[in-house]
Parts: structure tokens; sequence; C-alpha cells
């Protein structure tokens, strides 16, 4: 029987179940260290369900009680009633990474440990179906003896580890602070943590009072308190962002819609956003992972919405500059909403930029950016957002991006290599799903949309709307 520490008390049966079977399960000279908090250098808490430390290995467990049959992708988990959340792999992940920095800080020959990530379903009648490479990483309770003690499951071969399970309890029992699972954000009653990176939590919540809309997220953003003023003012402001782009672009079916930002704490504030029932990101369609294909029509549709969405924006100065798969979301009933503006610029007040050039291109996606954006993000225009606009048509129709890079077409200088052929063959074949009668006119759409030359480009998205309406109708 496995070693338990109890750091934090368990919040739920899932986590009781989970902490008594893995101790039943492993043998003794296993380490089972449950419900705990660690911080970042931001002072930031992550919160932590088990560390289970092995022989040649420790391991971040996430426990989650879900029941049914799981559907998903590395972006997103559908559940039998038509809930969908973020995929869990991810931010586990990245609280896999702290957890391996906190035991290197604590002593460097901890910085042999290998740090794994484990999903662990405790319902016996769960199932999962994943179109992810990282799906090995979710487990339920029958196969946890197998995957915490045979070490070819591990990514890496590791060295034994069994001399420092000493300084690795030494770490974890003196940095580790008992877990307190936040219920609560002013009015909101939070439902899960769905997301989180150094600056920023994203929480699922419903307000404790407002009915019509039951569901709502909630993006918590983080700010140095006890930075410099001017510091503490410049992060405040890139806060601000994306609320000063929203109010500029008010309502609009396309657009994403938010609530006034608030302050929580003495270093957070909050902005509720819309939570689109069944809603999922455009990613999920590109990963093929759907119970049928769409069709040439639905596809442009999504585009045209996109569109007209953009439309709306830079009739108000606004331009998006991050278009991309990630930051739109659809739904079954038709809906298409583009969200984060985070990024965008706000024509005419170059001092409202949500960073410094160099920041600015870290966060873009270099497979969708424009070109003129990428070299100097201050210079977007609304023909950048029609170019990214036109590689995200393009790799709808395709499957694929044309690059993984564009500084591989600013090096090449010979316009953007989109594949003709294989587009052409989408939209001509008659058994494909993108089958349309006038397929040399759509093409032609997505390779004026994606010029290099921004002058060669489409110079307004009500063009490109219209021509995209005559198309959808194809």
């Amino acid at each position: 029987m496995a070693k338990i520490h109890r750091i934090g008390a368990p919040e739920n049966d899932s986590e009781m179940k989970a902490i008594r079977r893995l101790a039943d399960l492993l043998p003794s000279r296993y380490m089972i260290f449950h419900n705990f908090e660690l911080t970042t250098g931001r002072g930031l808490p992550y919160e932590y369900d088990i560390a289970v430390v092995g022989e040649f290995a420790v391991w971040h467990v996430e426990v989650k009680g879900y029941r049914g049959r799981i559907k998903g992708d590395r972006v997103q988990w559908r559940f039998e009633n038509g809930y969908v959340q973020p995929s869990p792999i991810p931010l586990a992940n990245k609280k896999s990474k702290i957890l391996a920095g906190k035991l290197k800080q604590h002593r460097k020959t901890l910085n042999k440990v290998w740090v794994d990530t484990t999903i662990l379903l405790t319902d016996d009648n769960a199932s999962i179906h994943l179109r992810d490479d990282q799906a090995g990483r979710v487990i339920q309770l029958r196969d946890a003896l197998d995957h915490f003690t045979d070490r070819n499951r591990l990514p890496i071969v590791p060295e034994p580890i069994g001399n420092l399970h000493e300084p690795i309890s030494a770490a974890l029992l003196g940095g580790a602070q008992p877990g307190k699972k936040l219920r609560e954000i002013g009015l909101y009653d939070v439902i899960e943590r769905i997301n989180q990176t150094d600056t920023r939590t994203v929480f699922l919540a419903t307000h404790r009072h407002i009915q019509t809309r039951p569901k709502t997220i909630l993006k918590v953003f983080h700010f140095d308190a006890y930075s410099p003023d001017a510091d503490k003012e410049r992060q405040i402001s890139a806060i601000f962002h994306d609320q000063n782009v929203m109010r500029l672009l008010g309502a609009h079916p396309n657009l994403i819609d938010i609530s006034d930002m608030f302050a929580w704490g003495h270093d957070k504030f909050v902005l509720p956003t819309e939570y689109i029932e069944r809603g999922r990101p455009l990613e999920v369609l590109l990963a093929k992972d759907e119970d049928r294909d769409l069709t040439w029509g639905e596809k442009a549709d999504i585009i045209a919405k996109m569109a007209r969405g953009m439309r709306h924006a830079h009739s108000k100065g606004v331009i998006h500059r991050d278009l991309r798969p990630m930051n739109v979301v659809i739904a079954p009933d038709g809906v298409v909403k583009l969200v984060n503006f985070d990024l965008a610029l706000i024509q005419g007040s170059p001092h409202m930029e949500p960073g410094d050039e160099r920041k600015l291109r870290e966060r873009f996606d270099r497979r969708y950016v424009a070109p003129e954006a990428w070299n100097e993000p201050g210079s977007a225009t609304p023909v950048s957002d029609i170019y990214s606009l036109g590689i995200v048509f393009y790799q709808l129709i395709t499957g694929e991006t044309p690059y993984g890079d564009i500084q591989e077409v600013i090096d090449h200088g010979e316009g953007t290599p989109l594949n003709h052929d294989l587009l052409m063959h989408e939209l001509s074949s008659p058994d494909s799903e993108d089958f349309m009668q006038s397929p040399e006119d759509a093409a032609s759409v997505i390779r004026r949309m994606t010029r290099q030359d921004p002058n060669a480009r489409y110079q307004s998205m009500e063009e490109v709307f219209e021509d995209l309406s005559i198309l959808r109708d194809e």
C-alpha cells in the first residue's frame, strides 16, 4: 500500500475514491500527495489534486468524475449530454511543468526527476475516445497499476529516483499549501477552472441572480500590485485593451458579447464573457472530429459570417490581427462569433497598443498573420485581416494551412504558396463535401484574399462579403 501524505482535504467523492484506490493499488515504496497548491514566481496559485511519486517518475494527476461516453480532440471534449469543454490535458501539462520547476528549485539533484501528466477518470463506466496524440495520458482507475508502474509507458527512459524520495517529499511538503478550491468570484458561482496562464485564469461560472444567461465565461486577469506605478499602469492598460475594443465595437451577432470588467481582490480584474451553448472553436472542425462533414455551403457560411463580423469591426476602426481558427466560436445552430480582440489594433490610437512589437509578434500565430502585420504589427490594415481570413478559408476547404510560418513566405518572396491543384480537387470532385458549381470562382476568391502584396488583395471586407454571399448559394 502506498503512503499517503495529506496536504489538503479532498474536494469531492471522486478525489476521495481516487486517493483510496491508488493507495490500495500502488506498491508501498510509492507516495501519494493530495490537494495542494503551488504558486508561480508571479504568485499565482495552481491547484493540484494528486501527485504520485514512484520509482522512475512523479505524476501530476488530475482527477475527473466524468460519466458516460466522451469524445474529443486536443482542443475540446464533448459529452453525451451535449456539453462541450476545453480538453483538460494542456492545462494539466502546464501544471506538470510548474511542479517540475518547483522540484528543481528545491534541490539541483531533482532536475533529474521526470514529471508526467495523467488525467484519471474515476467513474468505472466512463469511456473516452480521443483524436489526440496525448490520449495515452487519460486513464481509468482499473488501468492505474500498470500506468504508474510500467516504466515503458513513459515518453523517455528515466533514471530511478528511489534515492530522491526524501528531497521530493521535502519539496512538496515544504513548498505546497493546502488546496482551496475557488467557489465564487463576486456574484458568480464557479463551475470549474478551464484554463490558466501566467497572466490570466479562465473559469466557467453561473451568476447567482441573473437567470437569462445560465452560464458565463469569466476571464480573470492578474497584475503585479507591487510593481512600480508606471509598470503597473502598463499592465492594467493591457488588461483593459480588449474591453476598450469591445466598447468601441458594440453589439453584433458575429462578435462575442462581454459585460463590464470588475475588480476582484487587490491584483485582479474579471471580464464576464458570453458562453455559447455547445459552442466550440473552428479548430475543432478542422480536426475532423465531427459526426459528419460540413458541406461547401456550411463552410462558406462560416467564412461569410466571419467576414460580416470583421466588416463591422473595420467600420469602427478596429483591426483584429489575430484571425485564426481558435478565435472563432461556432455552434450547431449556425452561430458564428469572433472572439479574443486582445491583440486588436485601434486605428488612430497607437498609444493603445496591447504590447510592444516583440511581445505582439510572440503572440501572433505565424500560420495566419498577414506578412505586413508580422513585419510591423502597427502597420496592419483591414486587408491584413482579409489575408488571415483567406488562409482560414483555404484551410477549411483543404484541411491544411498552405505553410507553417509566414517568415517562409516573406523570405521566399514569390507569393503565398497555395496548392491550387488540391483546392480545385476539393471544390470540383462530385464526391467531396466541398463540391460546388463554380470551383474556379471560389479558388479565385481565396487567391485574391491571400495575395502577398496587400494592394493586390480585396481592399475592403465589404467586397469580400459580397463575393462570399454569391459563392455561398452555389
